[in-house]
């Protein structure tokens, strides 16, 4: 058996009964404990289980939002390395939609100094980083939630119908196991849902750690974006699934 295969009996193990147990799931299939150890290790990684003490369980069907601070820290790595490689797709002239989310801050050093482009966003981060460069910058008005720094509601959504991008740059929270794009917040949601609807070209950024994961307001499905742009341990069921709907997977790294 192929150690991805062993992967995903493992996941769905996981997945059916809840919790594994590292030496009886060794048994089961024959190899080493460090064996099993090692693929918990790569599919928590990947966002589809967690370690726990001899063992693994299954992800929380609903996820716990991360502060900013928190998320700046998880990954940075992979989301570098993502905005780094989705900056290829950056016009030279235009106007662009960059949603709130530390995946999405990374694309800053590459929104600088750019006289003939319009960044509009509603991160304040984001804004921030580049407001004191050559490129025009608009941030969204609205209130700001604490915990992303982001602006959002009736306002947000108002500034974002009257505008049209070339293309759109939108961060996730999580991926359901069925796709389903989704946010914490329903605001936030609702600001990618326009960003989405109002960009000729949609660009979603994930690493490996949003899939599985599951959040309580959907924005979106693979099929309202052109390209993912994804690290290399995104599990490749995830991405064949994303290339299965016609959107074009882009692995950075």
């Amino acid at each position: 058996m192929l150690a991805e295969e062993r992967r995903l009996l493992i996941v769905d193990w996981t997945r059916n009964e809840g919790r594994l147990d590292a030496a009886d799931t060794a048994l089961k299939l024959n190899v080493a404990t460090e064996t099993i150890r090692r693929d918990f290790d790569i599919l928590q990684r990947r966002g589809v289980l967690r370690r726990v003490h001899g063992g693994a369980i299954a992800m929380e069907r609903f996820a716990h939002e991360y502060t900013i601070s928190e998320s700046q820290g998880l990954n940075p790595r992979a989301k570098r390395l993502i905005a780094e490689t989705a900056a290829q797709y950056v016009p030279d002239e235009g106007c662009v939609f960059v949603d709130g989310g530390t995946t999405t801050e990374f694309l800053a050093p590459q929104l600088r100094n750019r006289p003939n482009l319009l960044v509009v966003t509603n991160s304040v981060i984001l804004a921030s980083k580049i407001a004191d460069s050559s490129t025009k910058t608009y941030m969204l008005s609205g209130r700001v939630r604490p915990t992303t720094l982001s602006s959002v509601g009736a306002r947000t959504v108002e500034d974002l119908t009257n505008l049209n991008a070339v293309v759109a740059f939108i961060g996730v929270n999580g991926i359901s196991p069925e796709l389903r794009l989704t946010a914490f917040d329903s605001d936030e949601a609702a600001v990618k849902r326009v960003m989405i609807t109002n960009s000729a070209e949609r660009i979603l950024l994930a690493d490996h750690s949003k899939f599985g994961s599951i959040y309580p307001a959907t924005f979106g499905s693979p099929s309202d974006f052109d390209r993912l742009v994804t690290d290399m341990d995104t599990d490749t069921r995830a991405i064949d699934k994303f290339a299965d709907k016609g959107v074009e997977v882009v692995v950075a790294g």
